[in-house]
């Protein structure tokens, strides 16, 4: 009996301890996921129309000035249309200043399409070179350079107007 009554605080102290200690904690709820962050919204960028010189006709030569219709091309690469408004170039042949001149209200782009203008020139012929002059009456190529900047807008897309820098150089056909 001695030794129960020995091992009875043993026994006691086990049966407290027990009842002492925590149940086991209940598995965590399912927590709901958080929503993904949004995505920004795709950044709208409008890449820059590319010009171009489809021909050079001559209109009237008299003995010192010409005067010329230049067909300008305007390409748009963009997926919405495209409005050029204030436009101001110079018009160099064959690496010597032709003419310049001032457009408003200019063109409007197709998406992914193209434009073109007129645009009607007065040359002067003293300061060219004899060359490009006898090219130019034999209706023969010259090589150009187009530069200016112009006033583009994203026709009916959210962004501002802009201006842009233009410097084209190639060759056109003279034609009559």
């Amino acid at each position: 009996m001695k030794k129960f009554l020995f091992a009875l605080p043993g026994v006691a102290l086990w049966c407290l301890g027990a009842c002492a200690t925590k149940p086991p904690a209940a598995p965590p709820a399912p927590v709901a996921a958080a929503p993904a962050p949004e995505e920004p919204a795709p950044e709208l960028r409008i890449l820059e129309p590319e010009f171009s010189i489809s021909s050079i006709a001559i209109l009237q030569a008299e003995l010192i000035n010409t005067r010329f219709k230049v067909r300008l091309r305007v390409d748009n690469p963009n997926g919405f249309p495209v409005e050029l408004s204030t436009f101001n170039y110079e018009l160099y042949g064959a690496g010597r200043y032709w003419a310049e001149g001032r457009e408003a209200g200019l063109l409007v782009i197709p998406p992914e399409g193209y434009a073109e203008k007129d645009l009607f020139l007065l040359m002067n012929f003293m300061n060219m070179k004899r060359e490009v002059l006898d090219q130019v009456i034999a209706l023969k190529a010259v090589k150009y350079r187009f530069s200016g900047d112009v006033t583009v807008s994203a026709g009916g897309e959210p962004l501002p107007r802009f201006t842009m820098r233009f410097d084209r150089s190639g060759e056109s056909p003279v034609v009559r």
